[in-house]
């Protein structure tokens, strides 16, 4: 059975050609190794999908850093970075809250 593309590609194809090959030139010019390697990025692109949620990201993320040689214990690092940034969001919006008390 042949993989399936990401949604988002497959997204993109659903619009048209010319907005599925320029979302791919897209991805590929970002992830390629420039100051920060893909690897390096590959770690980013999975902290990131941890913090904002997305389940479909995290397993792309994950598999593509670890295809770039991530280890487990750099992607869980990352993970971990990343929940705790999310939970300090958290309290930093819950503590609007606080302004303005009456």
């Amino acid at each position: 059975m042949e993989d399936q593309k990401p949604r988002p590609y497959r997204f993109t194809e659903a619009v048209s050609e010319e907005l599925s090959i320029a979302f791919e030139n897209l991805a590929t010019e970002i992830m390629k190794d420039g100051a920060l390697s893909s690897k390096e990025k590959s770690i980013i692109a999975l902290a990131c999908a941890v913090a904002v949620k997305c389940e479909h990201c995290v397993k792309a993320h994950k598999k593509k850093a670890l295809e770039a040689g991530a280890t487990m214990d750099e992607l869980l690092e990352a993970a971990a970075v990343a929940g705790q940034v999310r939970l300090g969001s958290g309290l930093t919006f819950a503590s609007f809250i606080l302004d303005d008390e009456k």
